[in-house]
């Protein structure tokens, strides 16, 4: 037979933890059509020799329905070897979502995942109401990788009970609405839900995000739609206190686990500065329910955070913050002059437990617009208040304000240690890749984490093999997500596909590029990728080099059924 693509001679890692192998990889119809020595014909050939042929990975945390709006091709992770984004984590998104919710949807998307305001009002031309229309939107524009997407439960809530979801649970009639609106997403692409249940993610203006006031009746019954069509996974953020969950949120998962007969994923096992045993801790509490399908993730970088106090995301969780999210530059201004305040904040801080209380005194100055500060680059808010003589906290406020809120800190937040990281990225019992990307353009990018593995992890410091990595970031998400066709290099399986030079192939651990390429010319963060030469999603080469093709061959995925 004649192919469309073969590629020749590299070493084949087939994403099951099997020892790699050379073969010629032979692609027809957007399929792999046969694995060996092929002599047959093709319309295009690649030439893989000393190149590594592997499944492309699947990203298990991404926030991308927005970006979608304006950019199908998702290339700053297909770059990366990411054919497949599990995409509208955390509970919220834009659809389903009526003209009158629009600017209070877009609002909690800037509070709770960092995304300019600015940003979204540019890139979005609500061509969509409910959520199949928002995926037949999004076909039409076209996808670069493929896209299983959740539902989020806070825009779906909203649609159907609108400002009142944000107040209270649904009753039985809504309820029925709500569940009735879900399986029509379902049936029309989606692969299950997502929720955010812990009180430090809120939404704008410090109010609760409508998932948060879902009650055991609303979960149940969502669960139970995924139990009735007998496929889809659930993502949701139970775990208030990084890697130091509750009986009663532990309580939640059993609850989905139940009710769907589904996998549940969930945010957490990051390791902590200031409790560095929580991880394994959390992993013996939680494995009667990871034997069931509920399993923790983690990042497999460190988690460094750019912030500012304009947009001071971080500090969400820490309740004196609640009184300047969203609020005018002028009043925010205010609001961190009162001495007041700056006493509620010390105290907050001081008592731990918050996603920043132990680590923003060793954040660095990152970047600064007043010239007079710049002596002041890489110095951490700790150094500076010695040298002032100042409290740290005052410091961390008044260097802000004499920057009119556009200084940028650095600092360090979950995952610090690489000796306890090195453990977790190999560890059956979390999940890999939680990379946020589509999230926090101006805070932080991890959507390389597929080259960062393969470069720190697999060849720098050797703590996990090359098919042990790859399996990680491929046949096990696939698997777990039900997404039947994709994972392996198996003959019969969709051409998801990345070839790279093994000896070269890495990324950064944190951004190293700014870049301005945003609707309005928006900024975000950036970090390139070495040595990942080709991208091939169902068949199509969509990176080559580094650079977009101009193929768009992603699909919308569910349950293994390409929509």
């Amino acid at each position: 037979m004649s192919f469309d693509l073969v590629i020749k001679g590299g070493l084949v890692v087939d994403g099951t933890g099997a020892a790699g192998f050379h073969a010629d990889v032979g692609i027809k119809n957007g399929r792999i059509a046969e694995i060996g020595k092929l002599s047959a014909g093709a319309a295009q050939t690649i030439n893989a020799d000393q190149l590594v042929v592997a499944p492309g990975v699947v990203d298990v945390h991404t926030h991308y329905d927005a970006q979608l709006c304006w950019d199908g091709v998702l290339g700053s992770s297909a770059a990366h070897g990411i054919t497949t984004a599990i995409q509208g984590n955390c509970g919220i998104g834009v659809a389903p979502c009526r003209p009158e919710h629009r600017d209070v949807v877009l609002k909690d998307l800037v509070v709770l995942e960092g995304i300019a305001y600015d940003i979204l009002k540019a890139g979005i031309d609500w061509n969509f109401e409910t959520f199949p229309q928002y995926l037949d939107a999004m076909r039409s524009r076209g996808l670069g990788i493929n896209v299983a997407p959740l539902v989020p439960l806070s825009t779906l809530r909203r649609y159907t009970l609108g400002d009142e979801a944000t107040e209270r649970a649904a009753t039985p009639l809504e309820r029925a609405e709500l569940v009735k609106n879900l399986r029509e997403a379902m049936q029309a692409g989606a692969l299950g839900f997502s929720a955010t249940l812990v009180g430090r993610q809120t939404g704008y203006m410090g109010k609760p995000l409508p998932c948060q006031l879902a009650d055991s009746a609303e979960l149940a019954a969502y669960g139970k739609v995924l139990r009735e069509l007998g496929y889809g996974a659930i993502q949701v953020n139970v775990v208030s206190s990084v890697a130091q969950p509750t009986d009663d949120e532990l309580a939640i998962l059993d609850l989905l686990l139940t009710a769907s007969g589904r996998t549940v994923t969930y945010s957490g096992a990051m390791y902590r500065n200031d409790d560095p045993e929580a991880v394994e801790r959390m992993l013996c509490k939680v494995e009667p329910l990871r034997k069931r399908g509920a399993i923790p993730q983690t990042p497999v970088t460190q988690v460094m955070v750019e912030l500012d106090l304009r947009t001071p995301y971080i500090f969400s969780d820490t309740p004196a913050f609640k009184k300047v999210l969203n609020r005018p530059v002028e009043e925010q201004k205010r609001i961190y002059r009162d001495p007041a305040w700056r006493a509620q904040v010390r105290a907050e801080l001081a008592q731990g437990g918050r996603l920043f209380s132990n680590s923003w005194r060793t954040a660095v100055v990152l970047r600064v617009n007043n010239e007079a500060l710049r002596p002041l680059l890489q110095k951490s808010i700790e150094q500076i208040a010695a040298e002032r003589r100042a409290d740290p906290v005052d410091v961390m406020f008044d260097l802000a304000l004499e920057d009119n809120l556009e200084l940028k800190y650095l600092g360090d937040m979950v995952n610090t240690s690489p000796e306890h990281l090195a453990k977790h990225i190999k560890d059956p019992r979390v999940m890999v890749g939680s990379g946020d990307a589509g999230a926090h353009f101006d805070m932080l990018f991890q959507g390389g984490f597929p080259t960062y593995m393969l470069g720190h992890w697999v060849r720098e410091k050797q703590a996990v093999t090359l098919e042990h990595a790859i399996r990680r970031m491929t046949s096990e998400p696939a698997d777990y997500f039900g997404l039947a066709d994709r994972g392996r290099l198996q003959a019969g399986k969709a051409a998801d596909i990345m070839i790279f030079d093994p000896g070269t192939v890495n990324s950064a651990a944190r951004a190293n590029q700014v870049l301005y390429d945003m609707p309005g010319g928006g900024m975000r963060l950036n970090a390139n990728a070495t040595g990942m030469q080709h991208v091939i999603v169902n068949g199509a080469e969509l990176i080559k080099h580094g650079r977009h093709t101009g193929a768009m061959s992603g699909r919308f995925i569910n349950g293994g059924r390409a929509q």
